[in-house]
């Protein structure tokens, strides 16, 4: 039997990010070819596969490789949702008929405004998310928006003086959903104290397993940082989202894949107001479960709790 060559990576950038070929993703991946795409996102963090066209349960076959796979926040609450597998998060513009919504309301596009900022997928949880992949079903014309944006946060860690590394080393912050959709939409959860909601405490740097790189682990969901004020504490972020660290990736055709290591790169979404009530939009993510060491950073976990919101996201401030 023929063996299948070996992947061709191609980088993007000088830091990291490659796209991936000479995959046939016609028959199932073997062992061999996991391992090779296992090596490439240690090194590059972002890896992008081009007309993978999968359908959903070839998509979670193959995030299965790379980890347990976390089920959307809609299946762990028993929301029904349009797709039926519970580990396939839909973040399409859709109805659940499939076709266009016309219009977004309010409340969904101030909460997308928080995918907006720099954020690693599920930070605010007790257990952390360590491997996206996000493909696309069907796409708008290019040119118009939908472009996803990535951080070398490994890199920019390693550019820090070493008074930075010293001063954000074994630093921990407290991060927030609630935080983080508030601060990019300030009309959200006027009314409430985000203290008195729950939130996860992550180190703002940790060792990437598998590579030994020191990781800048700084998003949009911290709201509070052990010793640090709120500006000492928003500079290592500032550091981290300079377009020396930027890579866009730009999708081409449906079908393209893209994968990320949330312990390796910082993610972003941009501006959907190109296509949002005008042209399809119909992609889907999985994430895994980080397995490893650093898993639940500085959380219990005998208490893997998950995250919900206040009923009312416009509450204002009652006058005293």
């Amino acid at each position: 039997m023929a063996i299948q060559d070996k992947i061709d990576i191609k980088p993007l950038h000088p830091t990291f990010a490659a796209e991936i070929s000479g995959i046939d993703w016609n028959k199932p991946i073997p062992p061999y070819t996991i391992a090779e795409i296992q090596s490439a996102i240690d090194t590059y963090g972002v890896l992008v596969f081009r007309a993978a066209n999968l359908d959903d349960d070839a998509h979670v076959a193959f995030a299965q490789q790379f980890g347990k796979l976390e089920p959307t926040p809609a299946a762990s609450l028993g929301v029904k949702t349009r797709l039926p597998s519970p580990y396939i998060g839909d973040l399409a513009n859709v109805d659940h008929q499939g076709n266009l919504k016309k219009y977004e309301d309010k409340l969904s596009r101030l909460f997308a405004k928080g995918n907006e900022t720099w954020h690693a997928d599920m930070q605010y949880h007790p257990r952390r998310c360590k491997y996206s992949t996000l493909r696309a079903v069907k796409l708008p014309p290019k040119g118009i928006g939908g472009e996803s944006l990535y951080a070398d946060s490994r890199q920019a860690y390693n550019d820090l003086s070493p008074e930075m590394k010293q001063e954000v080393d074994n630093r921990v912050a407290y991060c927030s959903l609630l935080h983080n959709r508030r601060d990019a939409a300030p009309e959200l959860y006027q009314g409430v104290d985000v203290m008195h909601w729950p939130d996860a405490k992550w180190k703002l740097v940790y060792a990437h397993e598998n590579t030994g790189r020191m990781n800048l682990y700084v998003t949009s969901y911290m709201h509070k940082i052990e010793g640090l004020s709120q500006a000492e504490g928003d500079k290592p972020a500032e550091h981290a989202a300079q377009p020396r660290y930027i890579h866009t990736v730009f999708w081409e055709n449906d079908g393209d894949m893209v994968m990320w290591d949330n312990t390796a790169v910082l993610c972003k979404a941009t501006d959907g107001a190109g296509y949002i009530g005008k042209h399809v939009r119909d992609v889907r993510r999985t994430s895994c479960f980080d397995d490893g060491k650093y898993a639940w950073g500085g959380n219990d976990p005998e208490n893997p709790w998950i995250i919900k919101l206040p009923k009312d996201p416009f509450a204002v401030p009652t006058a005293q």
